[in-house]
């Protein structure tokens, strides 16, 4: 009888619960032996699956059947297994790092902020302004509450013009020489005394003078006196002042060099040959042009020898002059010399001011100030004819016009009491100031609130 086939049962693999291996408990393998585990785990897997395969083949040829050997759980190892990590709480690092970066930042803008602080202080003084109306008379400086004082200076100017030859002239030159002694005693000096200079050219006193003794802080005594060529000549004409003189009679004795002279105005004059004659027409002009030169010099020099608190007004002045002969440059030409002399009186601005308008003066608050507008004021000699600061006669003049009072502080001082102060106090310090009538002061970087600890650092404007 013919054996009919089987029908093929599939059945599921249903791995047994049960452990074949006992529960052991073991050290924790390495990473590298849980590797090797589930190779071997998988190679057993893949066998069984085989001889699976071949159960089939032969059931299928007819052959007997096999029961199929039971597979072996494979354990999943415990690093293997799938667990959910738990997620890091971040917040407190990136806190800490937020807070280190703040400190940072914090740290570095005080550094830089007292690094490179400054304070910038604006300061409007107080002011008044009133007008100047007056005659006053001042005499010379000593001789009352308010007087002038005397400024000097002289220069000479020289013109070469054409010139003829005229009659023959033979003079000796002339000028002025100081004398000096460092003597204890005064001493004498008569008329003719002999005075030589470097290169050994011979001058004479004009007069008999009495020399005074050193003074007490060892200031030489001084007196001036006329000197005349010893012979004639042009080549005895100097135009250097301060050139030295020794006094040939004392020559070999102590005195010769304690007492001795130097020259105080050039010495011109000295002339051997026939004069030179100029037009009238041309000397005229030249001398006109050469005084209005020597004006202006004469001037400038007389203001820049006065004081910076005091003034001199134009026209409080004197001017003399002295026009010397046309001299022989050469055959066709001569020289016309001018000199001038400017005797000018100053006045001490305040003093002035004072005479002219004490109340308005007194009524400023400010203690101490500066004074606009003197030099603008309309300056009038009066007495113009009969005033001379060479003799020290008094002078009449009248003043007009405004003038302006601005109140002066110590800037350094104010700087040094800023420095390092608060913002917010340093309105009792200006109220320390009577001449500051507002302040107002910046300071940057902006969040800082005190001032620099450097008065360097602290810059004052006047805001008039």
């Amino acid at each position: 009888m013919e054996r009919k086939p089987q029908k093929r049962v599939v059945q599921d693999i249903v791995t047994s619960s049960k452990r074949v291996i006992r529960r052991v408990p073991a050290r924790r393998p390495r990473e590298e032996e849980y590797v090797e585990e589930e190779v071997s785990e998988v190679e057993e897997t893949r066998g069984n699956y085989r001889e699976e395969a071949k159960e089939y083949e032969r059931e299928d040829r007819g052959e007997e059947h096999v029961p199929l050997r039971r597979m072996r759980s494979i354990p999943v190892p415990p690093h293997a297994r799938h667990i959910p990590k738990k997620p890091r709480r971040r917040f407190p690092t990136i806190l800490t790092t937020f807070l280190v970066v703040f400190v940072g930042i914090a740290v570095i803008a005080v550094a830089l902020s007292l690094l490179y602080s400054k304070a910038a202080v604006t300061i409007t003084p107080k002011s008044a302004q009133f007008d100047v109306s007056g005659t006053i008379t001042a005499k010379k400086a000593g001789e009352s509450s308010f007087g002038y004082e005397v400024v000097t200076v002289s220069t000479t100017s020289v013109q070469n013009v054409p010139a003829a030859d005229g009659p023959l002239i033979e003079t000796k030159a002339k000028g002025t020489a100081t004398l000096y002694n460092e003597q204890p005693t005064a001493q004498k000096i008569v008329a003719g005394t002999r005075l030589a200079n470097a290169d050994g050219l011979i001058y004479r006193t004009t007069a008999t003078v009495t020399i005074p003794p050193m003074k007490a802080d060892r200031t030489p005594g001084s007196i001036s006196v006329g000197i005349i060529a010893d012979q004639i000549g042009a080549s005895y004409n100097m135009g250097t002042i301060g050139e030295d003189f020794t006094i040939v009679a004392y020559k070999g004795t102590p005195k010769y060099t304690t007492v001795y002279a130097d020259v105080k105005t050039p010495v011109t004059g000295g002339s051997s040959g026939n004069k030179k004659t100029v037009s009238p027409d041309v000397q005229k002009a030249t001398v006109q042009a050469l005084k209005d030169a020597l004006k202006a010099k004469l001037i400038a020099a007389a203001q820049q020898k006065v004081p910076k608190d005091s003034i001199l007004y134009d026209t409080a002045y004197v001017i003399d002059y002295e026009v010397s002969e046309p001299v022989a440059k050469d055959a066709l030409t001569a020289d016309i010399s001018v000199k001038g002399t400017l005797n000018g009186a100053y006045f001490k601005s305040h003093d002035l001011l004072k005479a002219v308008a004490g109340k308005e003066l007194d009524k400023f608050s400010a203690p101490t100030y500066r004074i606009e507008g003197v030099e603008d004021l309309k300056f009038t000699l009066i007495n113009a004819k009969d005033f001379s600061p060479k003799r020290g006669t008094p002078l009449i003049f009248s003043l007009k016009g405004p003038i302006r009072l601005v109140g002066t502080f110590s800037e350094s001082a104010l700087k040094n009491e800023l420095k390092g102060t608060y913002l917010k106090d340093s309105n009792t310090i200006f109220a320390r100031y009577p001449s500051i009538s507002n302040a107002y002061a910046l300071i940057t970087p902006f969040w800082m609130r005190y001032f620099p600890n450097s008065a360097d650092k602290i810059v004052v404007e006047i805001k008039d």
